[in-house]
């Protein structure tokens, strides 16, 4: 229906002509959203309000002591139509598209949450809710500690979904290996630098420079002399004045925030947060280059300390609306632990519609847990899932396998087994990683695990917005997918995904996407031979041609990005 109808506008209305086509292509998306758009709509509805106790809580509640206040998500029954986001998401311009789909989670947000706010006021008079009350809008939800009493009281509200425990975790959420040795720098550049060919990337004169990496963990050493220069400042924030300059919810916000004690202190104690922004932006003032991208900026977002799932989504939602270009993640809640993937997948669509690029580590299970080895969020079917090797491109064992189903997940209940959906996307050095440490603010330490390897993706795909700012998240995934290096068997799998990325490649593509990606006949002009040889290549389900997404599938995604790009033109 969808190649039918396009053949049928493109006859007549002259395509060729592009100022008549891009009089048309609103047309055409209308028409083609009437086709699709009530089962977008109802891809983030549950099933039904369960009113249920969700991740243990149900027990928390029976076992709570007098007084005693559980960590809680409480899940709002409507959400944002996935239609309407999705439509955002087809704005051209990247910065009226973001703040296009954070106007629309705002309004759902705004406009539902009020009546459970009011209880949790009320509570918190009576002594049955603590001071944190943290209403999100990245999805419709609400963070919030409160009484078991309360918590059964609210459960039976017809707007409220569902109640998740959030529960208080610590470093396991950290994908990371032992690795011997905090000080042993042997080179000046890692061989993870040298191995994606990052080095010949600064010859181009590309080092990620005016590209935000917000690294969500447990915060940054700031006056490490190898990051300093790097880490983003909120130009809008008067240090020191104790006051809201910007109007944010934040005061004092200079370089991001800890939601975890819900500060300004982002400073890191633990060594993690520094050893991963190190291997993104790490620039080598002191002697070793460790970052991919030394000219990216670090956007300090410490959501690390509890482990509550809603610490990382007000991080992201910060990330977002205060202008971060790609999230980097080395971090991934265990599906034993229960976390709720109905809400990260959510999280992570509703970061894909808004322009910015995420990248999240699998995990180092390896295949140990089958199906549920690969950590959420890095099993979001889109996520860019990051796998590990060694500087000998051999897949670590630790590395978690794929694939991973949501065939149980409501509301999606997708991509069943056998087949499931393949996973790790890619993969990136992770063995005996040196990155800068805390030690004095100053020092260098070698770790490992996936944890490593997914700075490496992020400070790539920086060095490719430096390249091509255009780029979004789906255009990021396919061309880390498509110049990766294969590893093992001939083709994807769920070992090393597409295989090791390759940082120069990447960025030629980047580069030539940035010229005419919709010119499909090479000749130089964007014209009706293009339009038509790509609708023969989506009615073919020629996925090499038409799957512009990188999903493994031609949709209407697709056809919309095509139109994008026919309308760009040269």
């Amino acid at each position: 229906m969808i190649v039918f109808f396009a053949r049928t506008l493109g006859g007549s209305s002259g395509i060729c002509d592009r100022l008549l086509y891009k009089e048309a292509r609103y047309i055409m998306k209308t028409a083609l959203y009437v086709v699709i758009t009530t089962a977008l709509a109802t891809s983030v509805a549950f099933s039904q309000p369960s009113r249920s106790l969700r991740n243990g809580l149900d027990a928390a509640v029976r076992a709570s002591e007098p007084g005693e206040l559980l960590p809680v998500v409480i899940v709002m029954s409507e959400q944002t139509p996935r239609a309407s986001i999705d439509a955002a998401a087809l704005i051209d311009d990247k910065a009226a598209r973001r703040q296009s789909v954070l106007e629309l989670l705002r309004e759902t947000a705004s406009r539902t949450q009020g009546g459970v706010l009011a209880a949790l006021a009320q509570g918190r008079r009576a002594g049955l809710v603590g001071e944190r009350v943290r209403p999100l809008y990245i999805a419709n939800v609400i963070a919030a500690d409160v009484s078991a009493e309360l918590v059964t009281e609210l459960s039976q509200r017809n707007d409220i979904a569902y109640i998740h425990h959030d529960k208080q975790l610590g470093d396991e959420v950290f994908p990371v290996e032992p690795s011997e040795g905090r000080g042993g720098v042997t080179a000046a550049i890692t061989c993870g630098l040298n191995r994606i060919n990052a080095p010949d990337v600064w010859n181009m004169g590309l080092d990620g420079s005016g590209v935000v990496v917000g690294v969500l963990d447990g915060g940054l050493c700031l006056t490490h002399p190898d990051i300093q220069g790097n880490v983003w400042i909120n130009a809008d924030e008067i240090p020191g004045n104790n006051i809201d300059d910007d109007n944010n919810g934040y005061v004092d916000d200079l370089h991001g925030w800890n939601f975890y004690r819900n500060t300004n202190d982002v400073h890191d104690s633990g060594g993690h947060g520094t050893h991963v922004s190190g291997t993104v932006a790490g620039n080598g003032a002191n002697g070793e280059q460790t970052g991919v991208a030394p000219g990216a900026e670090i956007m300090v977002l410490y959501v690390l300390g509890r482990g509550f799932e809603s610490d990382a989504w007000e991080g992201i939602q910060y990330g977002i609306t205060n202008g971060a270009d790609v999230f980097s993640g080395s971090l991934g809640w265990a599906h034993l632990i229960g976390p709720d993937r109905a809400m990260w997948r959510m999280v992570s669509e509703n970061i894909f519609a808004s322009g910015v690029v995420a990248v999240f580590a699998a995990g180092n299970t390896g295949d140990f847990y089958g199906v549920d080895s690969v950590a959420t969020p890095g099993d979001v079917p889109d996520m860019i899932t990051v796998g590990g090797t060694d500087c000998a491109d051999d897949i670590t064992d630790f590395s978690s396998r794929g694939p991973v189903t949501w065939e149980d997940v409501d509301p999606y209940f997708d991509w069943p087994l056998p087949e499931g959906k393949r996973k790790p996307t890619v993969s990136a050095p992770a063995e005996d990683v040196l990155s800068l440490w805390i030690d004095s603010c100053s020092g260098y330490a070698r770790l490992s695990g996936t944890s490593m390897a997914t700075p490496h993706v992020s400070g790539t795909v920086a060095l490719m917005l430096h390249a091509n700012p255009e780029l979004d998240h789906n255009d990021a995934k396919r061309i880390l997918e498509e110049t990766a290096v294969d590893l093992g068997a001939a083709g994807p799998d769920n070992q090393s995904g597409h295989g090791r990325i390759d940082a120069l490649a990447a960025v030629e593509m980047a580069l030539d996407m940035g010229g005419c990606p919709a010119d499909l006949d090479g000749d130089g002009d964007v014209d009706a031979d293009d339009f038509f040889d790509y609708l023969d290549a989506f009615a073919a389900d020629n996925l090499a041609v038409c799957d512009l997404d990188g999903d493994a599938d031609c949709d209407a995604d697709d056809f919309f990005g095509y139109l994008d790009q026919f309308a760009a033109g040269c």
